[in-house]
């Protein structure tokens, strides 16, 4: 599992490296027809700051990966002088550069920053064929013009010519009431992401594996696809791929399908992707579909039922031939017998304790929090659950989404007077029905 709550809860997420799609220290060819200003100077494609236009223009790089398989490639342009490119405010903008790329990709998205001073800019309404400043981006703090939801195939080798902007950018400046004599700054990014060798396939797909790996799911809970050709490296979401507080539904450009409704893409790699199932999908047989910047896996048929929770329960909380679900003190200690797992810090619970555990797809709650949304505050289950320890009714004195996180349920529940002992059997039901999980064990002492 690579869910960014479970490594949360459990370990701490892998970082990634990036594919270095176009290597630090490779060719690049800077310059542009900016009539009447023309140049054209072969530097290198890195951070360190560059001299171009007879000294006229500062420019340099970064490289910022998303994952193993894609990474971003920022260009900044500044003006030396501090204000109109050459002292002549009617100058083209034509940017114009050549660059290597080390391997096979796709071109997926790009992010354009006019700046003043260093500020970026944001009333300017239409800069070129660019057209409109947005408020947020991935990439770049600030506005800037963010397009996506594209795929370029990019070959491995020299990319000629290639024309990032031909604007004449001091008319747009003054339009948009910004002083020219300091409008001398520009930035863009480009994205690029490794092409898998083939069109995905999916062989099975199963609700989270540390939660019930149940092979029926619900809308709103966790779900695991396994097959082949999915993406050519791994990535996972970040903060930055969230809009509006709303989960992404591409990573890498892969985005997946159910019943029809785009799933929300939390973690990707060559055999595995993990998603949130989005409202609107309806009950019964539902097909999957996995596309990438290749094409589309053949549909692979799920059946979708109403609700199918499960809980946090590992095959790595198994001890002694008992599985333990995962429930944590307020201080962070796990409930199991001591030493029980090497280097996990944990105690038995005591009577009148309050202990936590957590949960996919138990439902709706109030207020409402859809799939996709991080969870602002705390939101009640529709539908409660009952808890039993060796069959004595425990108090449940909270249940319901956990703050900050997606798709995550939280429940704090208070251990009740039984007899001390490393397996006693724990009992859930909710709206009468049993759970799937029937034989989860806890650790009470007295």
């Amino acid at each position: 599992m690579r869910f960014f709550f479970l490594t949360a809860i459990l370990a701490s997420a892998l970082r990634a490296q990036g594919p270095n799609i176009i290597p630090i220290g490779s060719p690049l060819r800077w310059g542009g027809s900016n009539s009447p200003d023309n140049y054209s100077d072969l530097v290198t494609f890195g951070p360190e700051v560059k001299l171009v236009n007879n000294g006229r223009v500062r420019i340099w790089q970064e490289q910022i990966p998303t994952g193993s398989n894609g990474e971003w490639n920022i260009f900044h342009m500044q003006i030396v002088s501090g204000g109109p490119l050459a002292g002549n405010s009617a100058l083209e903008w034509n940017i114009v550069m050549d660059y290597t790329t080390r391997v096979a990709s796709n071109f997926d998205a790009a992010v354009d920053q006019w700046k003043v001073d260093g500020v970026p800019v944001a009333s300017i309404s239409n800069f070129s064929a660019l057209c409109c400043a947005s408020l947020t981006n991935p990439i770049l703090p600030g506005p800037a013009y963010f397009r996506a939801g594209f795929n370029g195939p990019i070959p491995a080798g020299t990319q000629t010519n290639w024309q990032q902007i031909f604007v004449r950018p001091y008319s747009f400046a003054a339009s948009g009431g910004i002083p020219i004599g300091s409008a001398n700054e520009f930035s863009f990014a480009l994205h690029f992401t490794l092409r898998p060798p083939s069109a995905p396939t999916i062989t099975s797909v199963i609700t989270a594996g540390a939660f019930g790996a149940f092979n029926t799911f619900s809308p709103g809970s966790w779900i695991e696809i396994y097959g082949t050709n999915f993406s050519a490296g791994t990535q996972q979401w970040q903060g930055g791929d969230f809009i509006g507080g709303i989960a992404p539904t591409a990573l890498s450009g892969l985005t997946v399908s159910i019943g029809g409704r785009q799933a929300f893409v939390n973690y990707v790699s060559p055999t595995q992707v993990n998603v949130q199932v989005p409202n609107g999908v309806g009950t019964g047989p539902q097909n999957v579909v996995v596309t990438n910047h290749v094409g589309a896996s053949p549909a692979f048929a799920v059946n979708v039922v109403a609700q199918n929770p499960g809980l946090l329960a590992p095959a790595s909380f198994t001890v002694g031939g008992n599985q333990y679900i995962v429930a944590l003190f307020p201080d962070g200690a796990y409930v199991l017998p001591p030493g029980a797992i090497a280097g996990v810090p944990s105690r038995r619970a005591r009577p009148g304790d309050t202990i936590i555990i957590y949960g996919i797809g138990f439902g709706t709650t109030t207020p409402p929090v859809a799939p996709g949304q991080i969870a602002a505050t705390a939101a009640s289950l529709t539908s409660p659950i009952t808890v039993t320890f060796n069959g004595t009714p425990a108090q449940v004195s909270f249940q319901g989404v956990a703050p900050n996180f997606v798709g995550l349920y939280q429940f704090n529940i208070v251990v009740p007077q039984i007899e001390a002992g490393d397996s006693v059997q724990l009992s859930f039901t909710q709206g009468g029905a049993p759970l799937g999980q029937n034989n989860l064990r806890i650790a009470v002492g007295n």
